[in-house]
């Protein structure tokens, strides 16, 4: 039995050491393949998908969809058609990208001659058959999906809407880890059956550009005669899985390492931290575009190999491969030299590009997340305090409704996370919400706050801060927003004050008690066209908020406001964009980083911009 296995060993090993010996002779082909296929999917397969979602939004009948009414879209007819649209598109780009990598390493096993025009030619020859193949394989593949992420949600709803969600992500009960187990067992189940389901279509795209099969039928032709082969292939797909997690996560770790040693390298100063951070964005994106190509040209070259096994021992298989051509894979000085002068074009036109979109005049103010919220609890009378004499412009505060109607100044629908109290705020008074504790759970010398109300707030801030207040939406709502008006306007500071919300509907009922008040959207993702809606101002996550979404927005006469950003080089980034808002945890931070910014030159800002890609982002905005 150790004979066998250690002859299965070195045969294993022989033939990594092919690949890679294969690969390392012919890598300038694979990487090309590798770059134009991502080239298209930017160019091409993304912009067209937009353009297909905005229309169906725009056929549902709304202008756009924010957060909660996507969930709604999703869930319909229009957004069910949405979804397997982009499972199509990207199983297209994926199914013509190994297509290219597949006849590559076909040409290279029969030593002929290649190059990226051949290629090219021949897929577009197969254009459709192609197409067709990829849609097959998605629609089956959500097929077999679908009832695997119905279980995730009904463990979902069964064991995490007892509390408020972010209960169960601050603090992580048993139950959120017992929930979290089984679904993760779901969706390890999915994986298994799903590498199977691949497994026998491992050959399909061979037959289809080798030897010609049609598309109809192909996969269970590929299945059948993946049979002998079933095990190998298992366990190839398993690894070029692994692996390609496997430096994923290498390289995500070592860029939060390095980030971190920028950070404390460079202190305080924006300078420093600028040029570190240009560095390292190089080797971050050089690392990127190493890893995945290495996985797809393995993948392609282990496919051709257990192919050609097939061959050999098959008699089916009818024989219609490509007619060979003169062996040269050698760059020419001419396409070396073309090659340079587009590339420099190329980044010549971005910089100036770049530069004319940086914002030189910082007029970002600073929004303190419930409060100066990282250093005292979260919207509190104390973290509001703290805030306005951290410097911060605007202070953001959520309010809901009490069983009697009061106006209280707290996020969740409960006091789980914040006082480890099960009440639930629509169910109780006023006077027993105000017995928790919920200062504690900070710091001890907090033991003395308590859930203030809106008025309480008011009164704090009036004079000395602007007040952003969010409507929060539970499905129990009696008279929110007529009641937040009358304390506004009681306190006199309707003009010192901004109405946001992630319910579109709450804001047009505000807007139809107060037409001239500040309102605005907040969103995490949208499809469709947002300026269509009635708001002032868009309150979107910090990871969308792109140059053309600001200057778009300010042409129309709108705001920007971006959550949550609580590091210096995202702050940073977002000034360079010419947002009109930034909602932070860390005020302070914020106001720092905007004094600092007034000394620095235009490259400087320049490389923090571009290093903004690799800053460490929080891993669950708070909105």
């Amino acid at each position: 039995m150790s004979i066998l296995v250690k002859k299965v060993w070195v045969r294993t090993l022989d033939t990594i050491l092919q690949i890679f010996r294969t690969l390392r002779f012919n890598w300038k082909l694979f990487l090309g393949i590798h770059l134009a296929a991502n080239g298209f999917s930017l160019l091409v397969l993304t912009p067209v998908f937009t353009f297909l979602m905005g229309w169906l939004v725009l056929a549902s009948g709304s202008g756009a969809l924010t957060d909660e009414d996507i969930l709604f879209f999703v869930l319909s007819p229009t957004g069910l058609l949405v979804g397997i649209l982009a499972v199509a598109l990207y199983t297209v780009l994926l199914v013509f990208q190994h297509a290219a990598m597949i006849l590559a390493a076909d040409k290279v096993a029969k030593k002929s001659a290649t190059d990226l025009a051949m290629l090219a030619r021949h897929l577009i020859a197969q254009i459709l058959p192609l197409f067709r193949l990829a849609l097959n394989m998605a629609g089956r593949c959500l097929a077999i999906a679908i009832p695997f992420l119905v279980i995730c949600v009904l463990i979902y709803r069964h064991f995490l809407t007892v509390f408020d969600i972010n209960y169960y992500l601050e603090t992580k009960p048993p139950v959120f880890w017992w929930a979290g187990g089984f679904m993760l067992l779901v969706i390890l189940s999915l994986v298994i059956v799903l590498l199977r389901v691949l497994s026998g279509w491992i050959l399909a795209l061979p037959l289809l550009l080798i030897e010609g099969e049609r598309v109809s039928g192909i996969l269970g032709i590929s299945t059948r005669f993946s049979v002998p082969v079933r095990r190998r292939v298992l366990v190839s797909l398993s690894g070029i899985t692994l692996l390609n997690v496997a430096l994923l996560v290498v390289v995500s770790l070592l860029t939060d390492f390095a980030v971190d040693g920028v950070v404390l390298l460079a202190g305080e100063s924006l300078q420093i931290m600028a040029y570190l951070l240009g560095g390292l964005l190089v080797l971050w994106l050089v690392a990127i575009i190493a890893v995945t190509f290495l996985t797809s040209s393995v993948l392609a070259l282990v496919v051709q190999r257990l192919y050609n096994r097939l061959v050999e021992t098959v008699d089916e298989l009818p024989g219609n491969g490509l007619t060979s051509q003169a062996d040269s894979q050698r760059i020419r000085p001419r396409t070396l030299v073309a090659t340079m002068l587009v590339v420099s074009l190329s980044t010549g036109v971005a910089i100036s590009v770049l530069i004319q979109r940086l914002e030189t005049d910082d007029h970002s103010l600073i929004i303190a997340h419930r409060g100066s919220s990282i250093e005292a609890p979260e919207n509190t009378l104390a973290a509001i305090e703290l805030a306005i004499k951290q410097g911060a412009d605007w202070i953001e505060i959520d309010v809901q409704e009490t069983r009697e109607g009061g106006i209280v100044v707290i996020h969740d629908r409960d006091l789980k996370r914040v006082g480890a109290s099960p009440l639930t705020v629509h169910e109780t008074t006023l006077d027993t919400l105000q017995n928790v504790d919920i200062g504690s759970w900070k710091n001890p010398s907090f033991g003395d706050q308590r859930v203030p109300t809106l008025e309480q707030v008011l009164e704090l801030c009036n004079d000395r801060v602007k007040l952003v207040i969010e409507l929060k939406y539970f499905g129990n709502e009696q008279r929110l927003e007529e009641r937040v008006v009358q304390l506004v306007e009681g306190a006199r500071m309707q003009t010192e004050i901004a109405i946001i919300s992630l319910s579109y509907p709450g804001l047009q009922q505000m807007r139809q008690l107060r037409p001239e008040w500040k309102l605005g959207l907040i969103s995490s993702v949208a499809v469709g066209d947002m300026n269509r809606l009635d708001v002032d101002l868009y309150v979107i996550n910090a990871r969308f908020a792109s140059n053309r979404f600001v200057k778009n927005a300010h042409k129309r006469g709108r705001q920007v406001v971006v959550w949550t950003v609580n590091d210096p080089i995202g702050m940073s980034a977002m000034m360079s964009k010419g947002v009109d808002g930034i909602i932070t945890d860390k005020p302070a931070l914020a106001v720092a980083v905007r004094t600092q910014r007034a000394e620095l030159e235009i490259h400087e800002r320049i490389l923090l911009q571009l290093a903004s890609m690799v800053g460490k982002q929080p891993t669950r905005p708070k909105q």
